[in-house]
């Protein structure tokens, strides 16, 4: 998770106390030993506004400082301590109270076993001007990001339960898969991967946003009273997917991986959804140049299939694997906000989305990361510069009121 705003320490700023305790110090899994001293104690000790004096445990101590090599395992690392109690020019002369400190490393109720990290508290700091209170560590466990080298039952419920933003699988496919799918993607995809925009009057008109693609989506067919795009996009379905698979073999693909972990995890059906009887598209190829990156990061969207093509969902997702990212810009941002309710037929996105939402989340994912996040939150992708394009392969997941699963594109 990134921060908005840097963070910076006042000259005077000193944790070098004068004696050391044991009881107080821990060695952490890359064997630095990261000390605190009786003044540091003393600021996380300090009196609140109500005059309640909250005393920090040596155990909170150690869990504050205990640091994985990730930043979401073990608390915050010892910059994270300096910054909850540091003075900053910005007026936060808080230190820390002992509800804050049990919410930064107790088990939130997604299942994240992990604090916060130090840019959360950069985060946090930065929005909340009145230091961090208990409240807005809860907000940030609740609806944050959740980091794992595998995707399982557990974290699955928490995404489908929008507990968390975003389900962040590091290295889900290898780079050989990276690379084939990358190099075949720029090769082959080229033309406007459109997004539906809903008009004040409920009708939707479609809008190019800077991406390109290989395959053709559903929302192809959308406004279309003849029925031909439909037929061609039931034409086109299979042989874009077989032509994936062929570009990786014999490696799976992306989204039939995807499909299988699906598949063995879930406890209701997951299926390519049917529509007409038909089975629909999965996996689409995106494709965005950096020339046009711009185009996606002015105002956020969502996304929301008509509830004519599946009337059984209630929520909506996507998978995202990527390819090829940028070094910098890129990633992708949402916001912590409710999922549209797309029941409401009144509802219009103001002209100037941005300015009315709160500060943003910014996830940046790797070469062969899946991301997954409910597409009914507004999201956008940040604008990056260079010669190389950001590509991905995508698809949306339906979770209907039985907990069944349809994926399509």
């Amino acid at each position: 998770m990134s921060s908005t705003a840097m963070f910076s320490y006042p000259n005077d700023f000193n944790i070098s106390g004068s004696k050391k305790n044991d009881k107080l110090h821990t060695e952490s899994i890359d064997g630095d030993n990261n000390e605190i001293f009786v003044e540091d104690v003393k600021m996380l000790q300090s009196k609140s506004n109500n005059h309640i004096n909250n005393r920090v445990s040596a155990e909170d101590v150690k869990m504050l400082h205990s640091n994985s090599n990730n930043g979401f395992n073990n608390g915050v690392s010892v910059e994270g301590v300096k910054m909850l109690h540091s003075d900053s020019n910005e007026g936060f002369n808080n230190g820390v109270y002992a509800e804050d400190t049990n919410m930064l490393h107790n088990n939130s109720s997604n299942g994240c076993n992990n604090g916060v990290s130090a840019e959360d508290v950069q985060m946090l700091h930065s929005k909340y001007k009145n230091g961090v209170s208990a409240e807005a560590v809860k907000k940030l466990h609740s609806k944050s990001v959740l980091v794992s080298d595998e995707l399982t039952a557990k974290d699955l419920q928490s995404l489908f339960e929008d507990q968390i933003c975003v389900l962040h699988i590091r290295n889900f496919i290898p780079q050989e898969v990276t690379g084939k799918l990358n190099n075949f993607l720029q090769e082959k995809g080229s033309e406007e991967y459109t997004h539906e925009v809903r008009n004040k009057d409920g009708s939707t008109e479609l809008q190019y946003f800077g991406v390109n693609r290989f395959g053709r989506p559903l929302n192809s067919t959308y406004n279309d009273p003849t029925g031909e795009s439909l037929k061609k996009y039931f034409a086109d379905a299979l042989p874009t997917m077989q032509a994936i698979r062929r570009a990786v073999h014999p490696c799976l693909s992306p989204i039939d991986k995807l499909r299988v972990e699906l598949d063995e995890l879930w406890t209701g059906k997951v299926n390519v959804a049917t529509l007409n009887g038909k089975k629909t598209f999965c996996g689409i190829g995106r494709i965005m140049p950096a020339s046009l990156s711009s185009l996606s990061a002015i105002q956020p969207h969502f996304d929301a299939v008509p509830t004519s093509y599946f009337p059984t969902i209630f929520k909506q997702f996507a998978a995202n694997v990527y390819l090829n990212v940028p070094h910098q810009g890129g990633e992708l941002e949402i916001w912590n906000v409710p999922p549209v309710d797309v029941s409401d037929e009144n509802f219009t996105i103001p002209a100037d989305w941005r300015s009315a939402l709160p500060t943003s989340i910014i996830v940046k994912p790797g070469p062969g990361d899946l991301l997954l996040l409910n597409t009914r939150r507004p999201h956008a992708i940040t604008k990056f510069a260079g010669t190389e394009p950001r590509t991905s392969v995508q698809t949306f997941i339906g979770l209907t009121k039985e907990s069944d699963v349809i994926l399509w594109v």
